[in-house]
């Protein structure tokens, strides 16, 4: 059975209110995705391209094909692209992330590129 990667970097993270949406998904590990900024929008999170050296963290999951479609519903306001992940042992893997679609102000960018999780 084929299955896709998707990187995830707010509510779908373990510990999050969305990950139960990945019950069953293989956990890849933890890793980055460089040339992305992350910005706080309080009960979520939004990754943006950006020309810099900025990188988003979060995880990668193994999932069935199907799940995506569901993904794709509850992240309405966000593109999927597929983006090469660097996994903390230094494997490069292409998944699935989301991007958000709109520009967003620099005062809600956060720097470290982690998100901490919902207030």
């Amino acid at each position: 059975m084929e299955r896709l990667n998707i990187f995830v970097y707010g509510t779908l993270k373990r510990g999050e209110p969305l990950h139960h949406l990945l019950e069953g998904a293989k956990f890849l590990g933890e890793g980055r995705v460089k040339g992305y900024t992350l910005y706080d929008l309080g009960e979520y999170p939004a990754a943006r391209p950006t020309s810099g050296e900025a990188s988003v963290w979060g995880e990668v999951y193994e999932i069935p094909p199907e799940l995506l479609t569901i993904l794709d519903e509850v992240e309405d306001e966000y593109d999927r692209r597929e983006v090469p992940v660097e996994l903390e042992d230094g494997r490069i893997l292409t998944a699935w992330m989301y991007i958000y679609r709109t520009p967003l102000p620099e005062e809600k960018r956060l720097s470290s590129g982690r998100w901490a999780g919902s207030p």
